[in-house]
């Protein structure tokens, strides 16, 4: 049986909105592209700079968006094999090992913020920063919820351990 979908927020909402406002505004941005170069033949510098920035927010805030709903792809052949007590330590692994990996590249888009504060993209009127400011936000909120994830993991494994 499914899990029910986690309660509306107004905080989800946007967070979920500006991903999929990010992925239309990429979609209408590299038709532009497409049309301009190869209908028009005129080239429009701006839309390869602005299709990799909504690009980037929409995989780092959908990231996110995907745990917070228990949809991110996973491989669990060998998890559905094992007793649910043993697949639960294994899980709660998984999910620390994933939440170093993302702290060390939060710590390193924390690290580029700070580098290019003041360092402007070639065609948009925005700083670098905020490309690594959308990766630190998505990052930031996948680690919250990875880390509930594990605590959930850790009750559910104890609760079952007094079970029986």
């Amino acid at each position: 049986m499914d899990p029910a979908p986690p309660p509306k927020s107004a905080f989800w909402t946007v967070v979920e909105t500006a991903m999929i406002l990010a992925f239309i505004g990429m979609l209408a941005v590299m038709l532009i592209q497409v049309v301009s170069r190869y209908a028009l033949a005129i080239g429009v510098p701006w839309t390869d700079e602005a299709s990799r920035y909504l690009y980037i927010t929409q995989i780092f805030l959908g990231l996110a968006v995907a745990e917070r709903y228990g949809m991110n792809i996973r491989v669990t052949l060998v998890l559905d094999m094992l007793s649910t007590r043993i697949r639960s330590v294994i899980e709660a692994i998984g999910y620390l090992l994933t939440i170093a990996i993302a702290v060390a590249v939060l710590f390193g888009a924390m690290r580029m913020i700070n580098q290019t504060g003041n360092v402007a993209a070639s065609t948009l009127p925005v700083t670098m920063a905020w490309l690594y400011g959308v990766q630190a936000l998505g990052l930031a909120l996948y680690i919250t919820l990875l880390a509930k994830d594990v605590v959930a993991t850790f009750r559910r494994t104890s609760s079952e351990a007094h079970a029986s």
